[in-house]
């Protein structure tokens, strides 16, 4: 008796587990959105993703005070140093995924102005970015992802001094 009231309760959880998976969507990206007309089109909407980031940024830092060490502003144009804008290794988990969350958004959008504008990259400028070649950089996620985290910004660095990730990898959608 024991054996079959074990495999019942076996089979009703495995059923249940099988049943609440739900695949995993993604929302439909409108590319129109992130259509430039030209370079320097796509310039202006880099710039204006930066001083939103920048805003963002500064308005995170002032409600979550308590995370960051100091409360300095952002350089958005050179975000070789963002890890000395981390949070604290010894801040609570929900202050370090707010914080991932809108890193995590910020690269998106810049992984997306870029990706959806491929042919008009040359003519733009980005800090701690190669001046030719950042077609290379936007084609896919993963190539974004590796400039992201070794050639464009100390994102990596931060991570590590917070002691949490925060999975760009997996936040990177077209």
């Amino acid at each position: 008796m024991k054996r079959i009231a074990v495999a019942a309760v076996f089979f009703s959880a495995l059923f249940t587990a099988c049943t609440n998976q739900e695949p995993q969507q993604f929302k439909a990206v409108n590319e129109a959105a992130y259509a430039a007309k030209d370079a320097q089109d796509l310039q202006q909407k880099i710039n204006q993703l930066n001083k939103q980031f920048s805003e963002d940024f500064k308005r995170f830092k002032r409600t979550e005070s308590l995370a960051f060490s100091d409360q300095s502003a952002l350089d958005v144009n050179n975000l070789k140093t963002l890890n000395l804008h981390t949070v604290s290794s010894t801040s609570l988990k929900p202050s370090k995924e707010a914080y991932c969350k809108m890193m995590n958004a910020y690269f998106n959008e810049l992984y997306r102005l870029g990706h959806f504008n491929l042919n008009k990259l040359d003519g733009v400028k980005m800090n701690n970015a190669p001046a030719s070649n950042l077609k290379s950089k936007f084609a896919n996620a993963d190539a974004f992802y590796t400039f992201v985290l070794e050639e464009h910004t100390t994102y990596k660095q931060a991570q590590l001094g917070m002691d949490f990730g925060c999975n760009l990898r997996g936040a990177l959608t077209p």
